[in-house]
């Protein structure tokens, strides 16, 4: 890997996009063999990010919802661009 490749992580999981992405984690929405995949780039917050949404932290519902239903529009319209 050169130096200007960036490590990522990608998910399925639309309620862990939207948990990291209401962690101020940027999300990029993928289009791979006819899925949409949830794509991270690597930082020092990720895997402490993901511990936490698989130990059921805290959250604060309405923030997470809105990002939840922001994700699965954003979601929508790219798998309708097939």
């Amino acid at each position: 890997m050169t130096k200007t490749e960036q490590k990522t992580f990608t998910t399925l999981d639309i309620g862990l996009a939207s948990f990291l992405e209401l962690h101020n984690l940027p999300v990029k929405l993928e289009v791979n063999n006819g899925k949409v995949i949830f794509t991270f780039s690597v930082n020092e917050d990720l895997y402490k990010l993901i511990m936490d949404y698989n130990s059921n932290v805290s959250v604060r519902v309405l923030d997470f919802v809105t990002t939840l239903k922001k994700l699965r529009g954003q979601l929508l319209t790219l798998r309708g661009q097939r």
